[in-house]
């Protein structure tokens, strides 16, 4: 009887039971050896793929077959670099299954070694992970259809706002004209009501713009060291006769703080948040102060007001939300005020602090760095110019409304008006007067497709220099105020008042002139 070497055996024993193991694991399983030829396949392969352990062995190249034919290149590699010692872990790739079905799988690989350290190959470890692709892929089908939606819904505010903005525009430009000349109390207090109104309805399409702004990227912080209590100032003359009509008490506590931010931004935020503190209180008061905290100055909003409930705090700065106003009174906004706020904050670096209570009331915080400086950046000294009497204005409009309600306007203010519906027309009329204008005030969108900015272009190339230009448009889409700004070009939104645009166009031509 020949005899059986222990060691040899209990190596036999060691293998047979580790193939057994093997054989029951769920991940397909392989050993590849080092001529690159399997010399074991888990039955595992066949649930994965449809081909048997025998089927796999005869192949030629395997496991490539099994590899979508897409990721065949990249299987590749990784084996190359598997055969030379490289490891690999959760490399993703798709089989195609016998059937034709395409799944999803999870490659790792190691070496493996005798006891000498010397190659016996390597082993690879597929974990199917099509279930898991399939949820990341509706994950992700989900957030591009959000991302579409929200895009549409953008599209849609700015088509809507555009339209919109138009005939208020004309409308403002007359009711400017009308008060010029009416006379007599009944006129005077239908003129007021009329001019009411439309504060009212910028007010609403004013808050979408800002909206727009942000979203586009256009709002660029200029942050300076200034003094928060002229900011608190403004804020106590603004809304004092507001919260009186209301009979609430409106106290500010004066601050000789100095802080750093965008004046302007900051401005806006805290206007947003004392005009819904006005707006939901109806008794009580409202007390605007500030408290330094180390470098950091916290000006606080505190009333009396309706307050919200806890599970509503992080929700309140969601566009379009608004709590205690179920009758949707568009006197009270679109929702629109804390988001802005929100986004902002972000735009500054401020942090936001909000603390309330439902029927007892509100405290919003606004937390900004304390200036460095003790004196505020000093402003510029330019002035504008004090009349435009008799400045050469060109109205490009394609809307035949918009540009008699601006040329009746401008006319009133002495200017010399050159209203057209494109830049051609304008040249045209140009050339016949033989002066340069001051100013153009051109529509975004004109006809044919061009554009103000192109109109203001070719008007510049045709009287040898640039020209001053103002680019008045109800367009609030993101893209479009991207565009606008790249330029240099002055842009206002309509519906603009008469004396805002007046202001606008002193500065631009005093600006020309010097």
């Amino acid at each position: 009887m020949e005899a059986v070497d222990l060691g040899e055996r209990e190596a036999s024993q060691v293998d047979r039971l580790f193939e057994a193991i093997a054989n029951y694991t769920y991940d397909w399983e392989s050993w590849m050896g080092d001529d690159g030829r399997p010399r074991w396949i888990n039955p595992a392969v066949e649930r994965m793929t449809g081909y048997t352990v025998a089927e796999c062995h005869a192949m030629s190249d395997y496991p490539l077959p099994l590899v979508h034919e897409d990721d065949r290149a990249d299987m590749a590699a990784h084996l190359r670099n598997a055969a030379a010692g490289l490891s690999g872990n959760d490399i993703t790739f798709r089989i195609r299954h016998r059937a034709g079905e395409i799944r999803w799988a999870a490659a790792s690989w190691q070496s493996v070694l005798d006891e000498d350290g010397r190659s016996l190959g390597y082993r690879t470890s597929i974990r199917d992970i099509t279930r898991r692709k399939q949820a990341e892929n509706a994950l992700q089908e989900a957030h591009a259809e959000a991302d579409r939606a929200n895009r549409a819904k953008s599209r849609f505010l700015a088509a809507a706002s555009h339209d919109l903005r138009q005939p208020l525009q004309a409308i403002s430009m007359f009711v400017s004209a009308l008060k010029s000349t009416a006379s007599g109390p009944a006129n005077e207090e239908i003129i007021a009501a009329l001019e009411d109104s439309l504060r009212a309805t910028n007010g609403l399409l004013d808050s979408l713009l800002e909206m727009s702004r942000l979203d586009a990227g256009v709002l660029e912080p200029k942050p300076r060291d200034f003094a928060i209590g002229d900011l608190l100032d403004r804020m106590e003359h603004e809304f004092a006769g507001p919260a009186a009509e209301k009979g609430i008490g409106l106290r500010v506590v004066a601050s000789s703080a100095f802080v750093h931010s965008d004046p302007t931004l900051l401005d806006r935020m805290l206007r947003n948040l004392v005009s819904n503190a006005v707006r939901y209180t109806s008794k009580g008061r409202i007390l605007i102060g500030c408290r330094r905290r180390g470098s950091t100055l916290r000006v606080e909003i505190c009333d009396t007001g309706i307050g919200i409930p806890a599970d509503k705090l992080d929700a309140i700065f969601e566009e379009f939300l608004q709590l205690g106003n179920p009758e949707r009174d568009r006197t009270r906004g679109l929702g629109l005020g804390l988001a802005i706020v929100h986004r902002l904050a972000k735009l500054l670096g401020h942090r936001i602090d909000v603390r309330s209570e439902p029927g007892r009331g509100s405290r919003f915080a606004v937390e900004m760095p304390v200036a460095h400086a003790s004196a505020p950046v000093g402003r510029s000294t330019e002035t504008a110019a004090d009349s435009l009497a008799g400045a050469l204005l060109v109205a490009i409009d394609d809307e035949a409304m918009q540009l008699r309600a601006m040329s009746e306007v401008f006319r009133r203010w002495g200017c010399v008006v050159i209203a057209a519906v494109s830049a051609a027309e304008a040249i045209d009329k140009l050339s016949s007067d033989g002066r340069v204008p001051a100013a153009v005030i051109a529509d975004y969108r004109l006809r044919d497709g061009a554009t103000g900015v192109e109109a203001i272009s070719a008007i510049g190339s045709s009287v040898g220099r640039p020209v001053p230009g103002i680019i008045l448009t109800g367009d609030i889409e993101p893209v479009r105020l991207q565009e606008v700004v790249a330029t240099g070009l002055v842009l206002l939104h309509k519906p603009i008042d008469a004396e805002s645009l007046r202001q606008v166009l002193q500065r631009l031509v005093g600006q020309d002139a010097d």
